[in-house]
């Protein structure tokens, strides 16, 4: 049996439910794959402790990747807490939807490579829509017909 790499996305608010919410929207239920979310009035430590239970919650995984919202931040600091503590685990600040859709289907790769492909696509994600002139075609009497 392949072992996938467990996802676990955090962040301020309901930012981790909104994403999920949108990759469930886009790609379906995804398996080895949580929200958890910073509440107001949450401390760090009950964030710890979801994070531990959101882990524990996959089983037999090859590794974890958490997605954060803002690079030191506490959803990010307490995944890097995690981290320092768990061999096979990573952790990427800047999450859009873009780089956990990429990796959605890529989960047997090291945490290594998982990594890379994931930032990867988050960089191509954003973009910037750039307005591009019309050419319009020519008037009837233009055209000389």
């Amino acid at each position: 049996m392949i072992h996938l790499i467990g996802i676990i996305i955090t962040g301020h608010g309901h930012f981790a439910s909104g994403i999920a919410s949108t990759i469930k929207l886009l790609s379906g239920t995804q398996e080895k794959l949580t929200a958890v979310d910073f509440t107001e009035g949450m401390t760090a430590d009950e964030l710890q402790q979801k994070l531990g239970q959101a882990v524990h919650a996959f089983g037999d995984v090859s590794g974890v990747a958490f997605f954060t919202d803002i690079p030191g931040s506490t959803p990010f600091n307490q995944a890097v807490i995690y981290h320092t503590a768990h061999s096979e685990t990573t952790v990427m600040a800047g999450t859009n939807v873009s780089m956990v859709m990429e990796v959605l289907f890529q989960r047997e790769l090291s945490v290594a490579q998982f990594t890379t492909v994931a930032i990867q696509a988050g960089k191509a994600g954003v973009v910037a829509y750039k307005n591009h002139p019309r050419k319009t075609a020519p008037a009837d009497d233009e055209d000389g017909i």
